[in-house]
Formats: C-alpha cells, sequence, structure tokens
C-alpha cells in the first residue's frame, strides 16, 4: 500500500483541463475512452468496530503497529481509468486499467494509491438479444482476469483491511439439445495482506481460494432454465496450519434461473454444503445453503428487489464464518435523468473459531441513494447507509454519507 500526501489532491483542480485529451476513440482496433470518478466520504466507524474495542486498541501496546488515529473519517477517492473493448469474431473482449487514489483525512497514514485493472473475455452477446445470457448460442464462455487492491472497512473483521488480490475464472455452458444442457467453471483467487496482524491483534494471513463447480440445466424454454449445481472449493492459507481458513468443502443444490414471468426474474437455489477443516482438532460443519436473487418489475419506472444468501466463506483471521444474509430493494426512476433507490437489511455471522469455539454477530442496515445524469458525459450520485452491528458483549452504530461525480468520455 502505498500513501501520499493531503497535498496531491491539489490535482483535482488541474485535471478537469485535462478532460478534452480522454476523447473517445473508435477505430479497427476497438474503441478506447476514459472515466473520472471523484467521490467523498463520511465514515462514522472507518474501522468497523466500537468505541470502546477502538479506545483500547489505540491506548494499547498496537497503536504504533496499526497507526489508528480516529474512529471517523472524512475520506476522498479520485480515480481515473482507461477503458478498452474490442470484438475478434464472436468474441468480445473489454478490459480497464487505471489508478485509485484515497486519502483518510484523519487516519492519514492510512491513505494509499493503488492500480485497479480488469480483463474479460466473452461470447459475442449479439446472436440473439432478447434471449438470457445462457442461451446466446449452443455453446458459451466466458474469461475473466482481475489484479487490484481493496481496502476499506470490513464488518466480518472488524477493522480497516488492505489486501492485494488477484482473481481469474473461467465459465462455459453446452446446450446438447433443445432441452438439455451442461456446463462447468472455476475461478482462483488470492488475497495478499499488507499487514501481518489486524488492528485487535488477529493474526492476518494471505489465502487462496479455488472452486470447480459443475452444472446440467433442463431448459423449460427460451427464458428460464431448472438446474443442479455441484462444487468443489479448496481454501488454502498461508500459515502454519493452526488455524481454520485452510479448508475443503462440498455443496449440492438445485434451483431455477430465468424470466418466471413477464414482471417477475431472478434466481433461486437450495442445497447442502459440507465443509472440512484441515485442523484436526475442529469438527466438520454440514449446513443448509440457499441463494435467493429475485426481481419484480411493477411498471416502466419502478422495480423491486429481494435477496436470501446462507453460504460460508474463509477469513483471514484464521477462523471460519457462515452467513445468513436477507435484503429487500426498491428502485424508482422519477425522471429521464433522475433515479433513486432504497433498501433494508438484516444478518447473522456465526464464527468458528479453533478447537469448536464459536460466536456470533447480528447486523441491520438500511440506506438510500440518488442518482443523476447531468449530461452525456457527466453523472452523480449521493447517499447514506446506515448499519447497527452487535458482536459478542458489544454493539455500534455505523453511519456513511457519501456523494460521487463520475466523467465517462
Amino acid at each position: 500500500m502505498k500513501f501520499f500526501p493531503f497535498s496531491s489532491f491539489i490535482l483535482f483542480y488541474f485535471l478537469p483541463s485535462c478532460i478534452p485529451l480522454f476523447a473517445l476513440v473508435e477505430g479497427r482496433y476497438g474503441k478506447l475512452d476514459a472515466s473520472l470518478t471523484l467521490k467523498t466520504t463520511y465514515d462514522s466507524r472507518v474501522f468497523a468496530m466500537s468505541t470502546n474495542q477502538f479506545n483500547t486498541i489505540r491506548d494499547g501496546n498496537n497503536s504504533s503497529i496499526n497507526e489508528i488515529e480516529s474512529e471517523d473519517d472524512f475520506i476522498i477517492s479520485f480515480s481515473p481509468a482507461l477503458h478498452f473493448s474490442n470484438k475478434l469474431g464472436l468474441l468480445k473482449i473489454s478490459g480497464s486499467a487505471g489508478v485509485n487514489m484515497t486519502q483518510y483525512v484523519l487516519n492519514d497514514s492510512k491513505s494509499f494509491i493503488v492500480p485497479t485493472t480488469s480483463l474479460t473475455i466473452d461470447f459475442d452477446d449479439t446472436l440473439a438479444l432478447k434471449k438470457r445470457i445462457s442461451n446466446n448460442a449452443k455453446i458459451r464462455f466466458e474469461s475473466t482476469f482481475d489484479v487490484g487492491q481493496v481496502v476499506g472497512a470490513s464488518i466480518l473483521d472488524q477493522d480497516l483491511v488492505s489486501y492485494t488480490f488477484i482473481s481469474s475464472g473461467f465459465n462455459v455452458r453446452y446446450n446438447h439439445s433443445e432441452k438439455f444442457g451442461v456446463g462447468g467453471g472455476t475461478s482462483y483467487s488470492h488475497r495478499f495482506y499488507q499487514t501481518d496482524k489486524s488492528s485487535n491483534n488477529q493474526p492476518n494471513f494471505d489465502f487462496s481460494t479455488l472452486p470447480l463447480s459443475a452444472r446440467a440445466f433442463y431448459i423449460y424454454s427460451e427464458k428460464l432454465d431448472f438446474f443442479t449445481n455441484y462444487t468443489f472449493s479448496r481454501s488454502k492459507a498461508d500459515g502454519n496450519g493452526n488455524e481454520l481458513t485452510s479448508s475443503k468443502s462440498h455443496s449440492i443444490s438445485i434451483g431455477a434461473d430465468g424470466d418466471f414471468s413477464s414482471k417477475f426474474s431472478g434466481t433461486a437455489s437450495v442445497g447442502y454444503s459440507l465443509l472440512d477443516f484441515d485442523h484436526g482438532g475442529t469438527a466438520n460443519q454440514h449446513n443448509l445453503i440457499t441463494s435467493l436473487s429475485l426481481n419484480w418489475k411493477y411498471n416502466s419506472k419502478t422495480s423491486s428487489n429481494y435477496s436470501i444468501s446462507r453460504s460460508s466463506s474463509p477469513s483471514s483471521t484464521g477462523q471460519s464464518t457462515f452467513s445468513t444474509n436477507l435484503r429487500a430493494g426498491l428502485n424508482h426512476r422519477f425522471t429521464d435523468t433522475l433515479s433513486g433507490a432504497a433498501y433494508i437489511s438484516t444478518g447473522l455471522t456465526d464464527y468458528t473459531t479453533l478447537n469448536n469455539g464459536s460466536y456470533s454477530m447480528k447486523t441491520h442496515g438500511f440506506g438510500i441513494n440518488i442518482s443523476k445524469k447531468i449530461n452525456r458525459i457527466l453523472s452523480a450520485s449521493s447517499g447514506y447507509d446506515f448499519s447497527y452491528s452487535s458482536p459478542v458483549g458489544d454493539s455500534f452504530v455505523r453511519h456513511v454519507l457519501y456523494a460521487q461525480a463520475t466523467g465517462r468520455f
């Protein structure tokens, strides 16, 4: 993580004059354009922990290591990027490369400059514009690759985390007949944490995750599939084995994907998972898993969305987490250039520690967002998020207020 002084943001006053240099370029070798995003945020719990916990850590022996100065902060972020896309036969290639410069005003040592990159190779989606992605052709595949940096408050880890990540993925589907299809995929990710210990003195293990999945589809119609899915996943921490990040998991589920009616669409599945830890002193976990993501379109201006998920995930702190989350949202377009969104959410995370120890944390929240398209290249948005979290023996409220402007040239 690379830091920079607040005076660097004087660049903001000069960059607008450079905007004409990023004019759209489109030719035989593809399309190249640029984007500039400026975002300001106020976060009342930038380390995602209670005041009592924050004061204990700041006043303790770890304060010099973790350099935490204020439990709230004003955050200014500037992100320029170049975007490229091109078609090679039936393949569509798109990618981006840029940089994210972020200044923490009160916790100055947490400021950073990091690169942002992405690359996607996808099957041509123009073969059947009105069909879902899974039915665009007899064979369909996509491939992604990303390298970048993540810095931000993590409610699950109760800390301001910083890690570099590498991720890549590949998915393929083959429609054998009008009624039957098969598919599979894999994705590899590796996180490299910038500190060996979190603010609350827990270890931060670098870890990798590699899932392998296989699917079979019954194609009920061109807009609706029923499927069964099996996934094997391997997580491995770069530690000494005295943690629960390293594990193997097996899961199987059945579900439906597509348009259930003219106004109702989404994906729904339910299944079972087995989590087998490398650490021999911790028992295997058996869980009911679900994934539900539904959209209801009331009219041309208003829609709602609903999601439910139950899943496990590895943690850099050497614990295992299993989370249940519910969320409902509402979207409305007021005019052709002004739209808004709101949501409410609730969740429960169960933590498993070494030798079958356990505890849990509840979270509840809501938020609103307003977006405005100013002209052909400029847009702006602003929003507010509220959350209440209750880890063991403690609780805290978090307020996040933000405003953002984006130009795409």
